[in-house]
């Protein structure tokens, strides 16, 4: 066997004023926009669920870094998922992968949690704090990962970082797109903001 170790990153804060080039995104590109504070927007106005990927490898040694803002309080039918790694394109389809879900609890518990999706199953492996996305969640997140599956979780509401947990989940070794994903009834459909995306890590190729 020989591995190869190929470096991987990209960024995008939208700053260029689109999400067609440097990276390039795909997916439900009709839904989405740019807006002018320079951050990607939701911009629908029907019950649905829309997604936007762009092509990423990283997942060894890996960190990936996003801001999220949600101008609701999240429930069952509201909330985003950010696919860190997904083997499809089609974030509405099944595949493997894991993702950062904000929200989508019933009740006010609405959390941020680490997810693995092997198909159409999902499994929490961080549960993070309760009801701290429960009220208009607005704040950063960094999700680690290292060379063998260790994965930790942490948000910053205030300027700094901390930990909401760490697990151990080497089931998905190959990433090939990271991804939004935002699931909302049409009076939500214009209240979902990102921005800032750093994705640092590496793919390893073993042939």
């Amino acid at each position: 066997l020989h591995s190869q170790v190929i470096f991987a990153q990209f960024t995008d804060d939208f700053s260029d004023g689109d999400f067609t080039n440097n990276p390039t995104w795909t997916g439900d590109v009709g839904n989405f926009e740019v807006d002018s504070f320079s951050q990607l927007h939701l911009n629908d106005s029907i019950t649905n669920t829309s997604y936007l990927t762009t092509q990423s490898q990283a997942i060894i040694n890996a960190s990936w870094e996003f801001e999220i803002k949600m101008e609701f309080d999240p429930s069952t039918s509201n909330y985003a998922k950010v696919y860190l790694v997904a083997d499809q394109e089609d974030l509405t389809a099944d595949l493997n992968g894991y993702f950062v879900k904000i929200g989508g609890e019933s009740g006010a518990v609405d959390d941020v949690s680490l997810c693995v999706q092997n198909g159409n199953s999902n499994t929490k492996i961080i549960d993070g704090t309760d009801s701290l996305a429960a009220n208009s969640p607005e704040f950063k997140i960094k999700v680690t990962r290292d060379a063998i599956g260790n994965w930790e979780l942490f948000l910053d509401t205030s300027n700094t970082y901390f930990s909401e947990g760490a697990a151990f989940d080497d089931n998905i070794t190959m990433s090939n797109y990271f991804g939004v994903s935002c699931k909302y009834t049409s009076t939500r459909g214009d209240k979902f903001w990102f921005d800032n995306f750093i994705v640092t890590g590496t793919e390893d190729t073993t042939t």
